[in-house]
């Protein structure tokens, strides 16, 4: 049982082992930014949907037959949007995303599923926004973004979240991380973008060994590359990272990269 989703709304496909097939969502104007499952029977979406002016978080779950929108809070009176989620059981499920504050800052934006309802929990780092998330377990989560124009990570403990010193590579203006993957507790990659000073970004890799984060060298291909999202087996040890580039004549190109 696969699960996709797409664009400005929210649209879902199915695999069945033999097929792909749309499953009906009764949101038609929410755009779908981020998926995880517990099992084919609880699977959950998140994104956020236009609210007057202001975005609001959005999300929806499903049973094994149909899709329903499931509450979710918002922070404040500004925009919030939830760009990622993990689930680590059927009762601890994490989403992801930003909130605008009354001087329309980015904040970071933590939601957490009980197995009852969605409720806020608070993180730091004003000025900041979470693009991934994953797990490892209940008291082992990590959620990657931005602050400013550097990498932000951050690591839930089983009580609170805090910022963990993640490194920007040297000479670059602009640094992020748009997604995260586990292969276990000492073995963990982050990937994203690094801009320089002309905004031109090129692939940026990150590894946690169990104790500090380091960059890891990775292939930047065409005139311009960015990793967006990223996949790893903890059975194999392997890690992808996909993305796109810009090839020679101004083409945009999927990108691949794996690690062995």
């Amino acid at each position: 049982m696969l699960l996709s989703a797409r664009g400005n709304t929210a649209q879902f496909a199915h695999w069945n082992g033999r097929k792909w097939t749309i499953a009906k969502s009764p949101a038609t104007t929410a755009g779908i930014s981020g998926m995880t499952a517990v099992s084919s029977t609880d699977v959950w979406a998140v994104g956020s949907i236009i609210s007057g002016f202001t975005a609001q978080t959005f999300i929806e779950h499903w049973n094994g037959k149909s899709w329903a929108v499931v509450p979710s809070p918002n922070n404040g009176t500004g925009s919030n949007l939830l760009n990622a989620v993990t689930a680590i059981s059927a009762n601890d499920v994490w989403a992801v995303g930003q909130f605008q504050d009354a001087a329309n800052t980015p904040q970071t934006l933590t939601e957490h599923w009980n197995g009852s309802s969605w409720s806020i929990v608070t993180s730091p780092s004003a000025g900041a926004e979470f693009l991934g998330v994953a797990a490892v377990t209940s008291s082992d989560v990590w959620a990657v973004g931005l602050t400013g124009g550097t990498t932000l990570v951050e690591h839930w403990n089983g009580s609170n979240w805090a910022v963990v010193p993640s490194p920007n590579p040297a000479g670059a203006v602009g640094n992020l991380l748009f997604g995260i993957a586990v292969v276990s507790a000492n073995d963990i990659w982050a990937v994203g973008e690094s801009q320089n000073a002309s905004g031109i970004p090129s692939t940026l890799i990150e590894q946690w060994n169990g104790t500090s984060w380091s960059v890891v060298a990775s292939p930047s291909p065409g005139s311009a590359a960015s990793l967006r999202g990223a996949a790893a087996d903890p059975t194999s040890g392997q890690a992808w990272a996909v993305g796109n580039f810009r090839s020679p004549s101004g083409a945009d190109q999927t990108l691949i990269e794996f690690n062995p």
